[in-house]
């Protein structure tokens, strides 16, 4: 907008001269084509991560682990709630009620308190039975587990099983049941 040229003292091309603009362009594109080789190099190095076992380490570090020297080790502290999240999921708590369980035992995170969404995140996590995730593939990961294959499928059966019956169950029997649902869950 400012009617000006552009002239390198290095490179030797003006951009006030058909042949520098095409110059510029031409580098342009050369620029463009390295960014994208380069973001390819570093997705085909996190997948080979991945099939090495290792947690490909983008976001956050998972709750349960510490992450040093490029691998995730066991933080006890975080896996012991962990491991208590399951279970009182199993046994009939739903997301918000240990939430508030683990608020009155003080439990914390690196990241802070536990809230319902956070819990469903850690429910629904295929790190906690050894496997590391990319790019929607799923591989065995070289991290000790912090649940067995048993507990997790148990949760999800759990989860599967309040989809199919809680909602509906609550249609049935409020005042308002059938006439009025919630624009989120449909309920």
């Amino acid at each position: 907008g400012h009617d000006c040229d552009f002239i390198s003292m290095s490179e030797n091309f003006d951009t006030s001269s058909p042949f520098g603009r095409a110059m510029v362009g031409i580098l342009a594109v050369f620029a463009q084509l390295e960014r994208d080789q380069i973001k390819e190099r570093m997705s085909m190095g996190r997948e080979a991560r991945a099939k090495d076992g290792k947690w490909v380490g983008v976001g956050n570090v998972p709750i349960g682990y510490d992450y040093k020297d490029g691998l995730l080790t066991i933080n006890d502290y975080e896996a012991m709630q962990i491991r208590e999240l399951f279970d009182l999921y199993i046994s009939g708590n739903s997301p918000r009620a240990i939430a508030r369980i683990f608020d009155d035992k003080g439990y914390k995170t690196r990241y802070g308190k536990w809230y319902e969404k956070r819990i469903v995140t850690t429910l629904n996590n295929k790190l906690y039975i050894g496997q590391v995730e990319f790019n929607k593939a799923y591989y065995d990961g070289i991290h000790e587990p912090i649940i067995s294959e048993a507990v997790f499928e148990e949760a999800q059966k759990e989860q599967n099983f309040r989809k199919r019956t809680i909602i509906p169950k609550a249609r049935e029997s409020t005042l308002l049941g059938g006439l009025l649902f919630c624009r989120r869950c449909g309920a």
